[in-house]
């Protein structure tokens, strides 16, 4: 991809594909402002109660944050499909892949900074990173060709990561997402349903070997990541993709969460009122409404990871 010059002067062409290549990153650096703005909008409704303009921003904020990782998703897609790209492309293709996790590795990042007693605010962290991606980006080669064919992945390796994934569903998974359904009931219902399933996969050898194999699938997953965005794919492929790193970030935060915050640095339990934010809830507290992309993108991704089966 060669950036063409008239008088001193970038092109047009050229412009669009610098901007291509830094769109997936520039949208994920926006994605808490937005948020922002959706609480701001929200705090205004709260406070007067009346006119259209704060529920205006405030739906179209909501929208806006769950358009980032699917501008994101676009851009990874553009890139996966381009037969010989440039080392620019395929970094720029991994960083979108990346930025499609946004809603989930900002709420991460905000977890682990709120246990280190917030040394940086989240938010100022968070641009930091995604400006040293843009500058990652903009420094590589956007005339040299990247690697043109992937290495071969061990079959083993593929059916341990199948294997593991339908372990995680039978003994936990599938009481997890059923435990989450009665919640329709009510909080009652939920807390005691979720009493019952504790019994089996917080045993003292099913919690660990749980743990074990969730590690094992966020590792292997993002190492097939890596491996398979060497290589040219159709659209479809690269939405299976960015649904399993939206998914193996999303697992590792929720682990992180639950083990370490919750349970280990505040000493709580995570039944239903962990589940849903109380009292604050999720839509009028500023840092609880990143749990709605969050959360509602982490059910998305784990049914269309299931749906389409594991990499090859």
């Amino acid at each position: 991809m060669r950036i063409a010059a008239n008088n001193g002067m970038l092109t047009v062409s050229a412009l669009r594909a610098q901007f291509s290549l830094l769109v997936a990153p520039l949208a994920a650096l926006s994605y808490p402002f937005i948020l922002t703005a959706f609480n701001a909008s929200v705090t205004t409704i709260i406070k007067s109660g009346v006119g259209a303009l704060p529920w205006l921003t405030a739906t179209l904020s909501l929208l806006l944050a769950f358009a980032v990782p699917t501008i994101a998703l676009f851009a990874a897609m553009h890139f996966a499909e381009i037969r010989q790209p440039t080392v620019a492309q395929l970094r720029a293709k991994r960083m979108a892949l990346l930025a499609v996790a946004a809603p989930t590795l900002f709420t991460f990042i905000g977890v682990v900074l709120s246990m280190l007693g917030d040394p940086v605010p989240d938010t100022l962290f968070w641009v930091a990173c995604w400006l040293l991606a843009i500058v990652s980006i903009f420094r590589a080669d956007k005339n040299a060709p990247a690697p043109a064919k992937a290495e071969p992945i061990p079959a083993a390796l593929r059916v341990a990561h199948g294997i593991s994934a339908l372990v995680i569903i039978g003994i936990f998974l599938a009481l997890h997402i059923a435990n989450h359904l009665t919640g329709l009931v009510g909080p009652s219902t939920y807390d005691a349903v979720m009493k019952i399933f504790r019994h089996i996969y917080r045993t003292e050898l099913l919690q660990p070997l749980l743990v074990t194999l969730f590690l094992f699938q966020i590792g292997t997953g993002l190492h097939l990541v890596w491996r398979h965005t060497v290589a040219p794919t159709n659209r479809f492929r690269t939405f299976q993709i960015a649904s399993g790193v939206y998914l193996a970030f999303y697992v590792l935060g929720h682990m992180n969460s639950v083990f370490i915050f919750a349970r280990t640095y505040l000493g709580i339990d995570t039944g239903w009122d962990f589940a849903t934010s109380a009292p604050t809830g999720f839509v009028k507290d500023p840092w609880n409404i990143r749990l709605v992309p969050h959360y509602w993108l982490g059910g998305s991704s784990f049914s269309r990871t299931s749906r389409w089966g594991r990499m090859r």
